[in-house]
């Protein structure tokens, strides 16, 4: 099979025709929205990938080459997801992102503007007048985009193997004429293979733009069947050995060889003794499992929150029990709604508490510059054994539940798990498949095995220099 691109003027049909050809062809849909919601392992945040994929650069941007930049990080992440080599990306320049590869079949939808309007007021709910405006302004945004990045027309059937119009061909035909396009189409038999080697290389280089503190513009990378190849000019050998045991630790690197030599890509033993690879894994590989997780439904009371986490002990894949902190809260369809620790179970026992910070947030509100620090509740230890404490456990625990400060998708890498960890400053992070909760990866996990190779491989380099 093939990676089918779909890329559209906007309102187009193309979201439809995916959904077709997922039915018919069993394949596995990525949309934009997922691949740039991915690209947070780079530390890009959603709202830059929107804006550096859909919008002209300013003049920054251009001199500075950042919108090469997300295409990269875009080409990373898709990388991944395609990594059987088939699969169905709906969204913005795939025509660009897939670029010489042979296992690609790039489509282009395209609909007259009143088709295009009409959709436009029934997706979005806009006037006639407010839908156009929309269109044209999202048609001149893009059309910039495409000539600032790639030096292309999006509108060039050349970029394309076929461009369907749905104004007078449902979707439906449209996604029974791609099959059997497909299912005629002789790939060359190394396709698969060069997508793997796109696919690595591309995961490699986005590692050392954005997770890494070295030069990436100054290092060549060649990637063949699991072997990178790193080769550069004076800046690239002054770092050799320190860039050549961060690339190793990329998910999918077998061995690394410069003009040195070739590079044993993992430290075996440190493996071998671990419940975590030093390789740069999968979320779902070392994820524990949502059911080995204190967690209630959002109808929950606390009380039963607190039953939850009392009688939960959590057991570790090196078999260490330890006893939990948190409660995931969710929802009647499994998607994660929030997080309940100790401290705000026992806070939703204070109701007036609560009152109090209320109060301070509309003070806060109306005067926001007025001086002094909030108020301190005295709490008497005798009050959470109270009427009132029993009466407030009866409380939805939904009223107490903080947001979730940061998650990731089962296919992140334990990359993305510390940097979330990092940046928001949480010991646990929630794993996600699409919305629902696949399960959970903590902290103390990670810090273990971080731990122990500091402690059993730190004094063995030079000061600078990678063991």
């Amino acid at each position: 099979m093939a990676i089918i691109s779909i890329s559209e003027a906007k309102h187009s049909g193309a979201g439809r025709l995916a959904v077709e050809l997922r039915t018919r062809l069993g394949l596995r849909v990525v949309h934009w929205e997922e691949a740039i919601a991915a690209a947070r392992r780079y530390g890009l945040s959603e709202q830059e990938m929107y804006r550096g994929l859909d919008m002209p650069g300013n003049v920054f941007e251009r001199f500075t080459r950042r919108k090469e930049r997300y295409v990269l990080a875009m080409q990373a992440v898709l990388g991944e997801r395609f990594e059987n080599g088939d699969g169905i990306y709906c969204g913005l320049a795939g025509q660009f992102l897939f670029h010489g590869l042979c296992n690609v079949f790039k489509v282009r939808v395209v609909a007259p503007m009143e088709y295009r309007t009409a959709a436009a007021m029934a997706d979005l709910g806009l006037s006639y007048d407010e839908a156009v405006r929309f269109l044209g302004e999202a048609d001149e945004r893009r059309a910039k985009w495409g000539r600032q990045v790639f030096s292309a027309d999006l509108n060039n059937p050349d970029l394309y193997d076929l461009v369907v119009n749905l104004e007078h061909m449902s979707v439906s035909t449209a996604a029974d004429m791609i099959t059997g396009i497909l299912r005629r189409k002789d790939f060359p038999e190394d396709c698969a293979r060069q997508f793997g080697n796109f696919a690595l290389e591309k995961r490699v280089i986005a590692a050392l733009y954005f997770n890494s503190p070295y030069r990436a513009d100054s290092i060549d990378v060649k990637a063949e069947d699991g072997v990178v190849r790193l080769s550069g000019g004076r800046e690239f050998e002054e770092s050799r050995a320190a860039v050549v045991d961060f690339v190793s630790r990329v998910q999918g690197v077998k061995k690394v060889v410069t003009s040195a030599g070739e590079v044993a890509s993992v430290d075996a033993a440190l493996d071998s003794q671990s419940g975590l690879s030093t390789r740069d894994t999968r979320a779902r590989e070392v994820m524990l499992p949502p059911e080995s997780y204190p967690h209630c439904n959002l109808s929950c009371t606390i009380r039963e929150a607190i039953v939850a986490l009392s009688a939960s002990a959590v057991k570790l894949p090196d078999g260490y029990i330890m006893i939990p902190r948190y409660v995931l809260v969710v929802g009647d369809d499994d998607e994660l709604k929030g997080i309940v620790s100790r401290r705000e179970l026992l806070k939703g026992l204070v109701p007036q508490l609560k009152q109090m910070q209320e109060s301070e947030q509309r003070i806060r509100e109306l005067v926001p510059f007025g001086g002094g620090t909030p108020s301190e509740l005295q709490i008497r230890w005798t009050s959470l054994f109270s009427r009132g404490a029993l009466e407030a456990s009866n409380h939805s625990v939904a009223s107490i539940m903080a947001p979730i400060r940061g998650t990731v998708q089962v296919d992140d890498s334990l990359s993305t798990v510390i940097s979330t960890m990092l940046r928001h400053g949480v010991d646990l992070v929630p794993v996600l498949e699409g919305r629902k909760v696949a399960g959970v990866i903590l902290m103390t996990n990670v810090f273990d095995i971080v731990a122990q190779f500091i402690l059993e491989h730190g004094g063995s380099g030079r000061q600078g220099e990678a063991p």
